[in-house]
């Protein structure tokens, strides 16, 4: 297993199991992703829906902390169901994230 990092101090990188902002590829889902899949679903609609989920979750939306994308999910998981749905696969995504994540450090440690 041969570990590299470049001159730019990017997060090391391993052939196998990713960086660690990215093990195994996954990235962790944030603001500006939950964003675009609203626009994905509402078209003209978002900035309408966008508002309305910062007003209830307290958000501005320019935060990138997992909290702020928790707060979110839970304002649209306790919306229509369209919303709902959303949040459910951003949980989804944010969950395996986690997983994957303390999997690869598991790894790292072990070797």
């Amino acid at each position: 297993m041969t570990m590299t990092q470049d001159a730019t101090l990017a997060p090391p990188v391993n052939r196998r199991h990713g960086t660690s902002e990215e093990p195994y590829g996954v990235r962790r889902p944030d603001l500006a992703e939950a964003r675009e899949a609203l626009r994905r679903l509402y078209g003209a609609d978002t900035a309408t829906v966008w508002a309305d989920l910062m007003r209830r979750s307290g958000l501005s939306g320019t935060e990138s902390d997992p909290a702020s994308l928790a707060k979110l999910i839970d304002a649209m998981a306790a919306s229509d169901p369209i919303l709902a749905l959303c949040a459910r696969s951003l949980r989804i995504r944010q969950a395996a994230h986690t997983h994957l994540s303390a999997a690869r450090q598991l790894i790292i440690d072990a070797v």
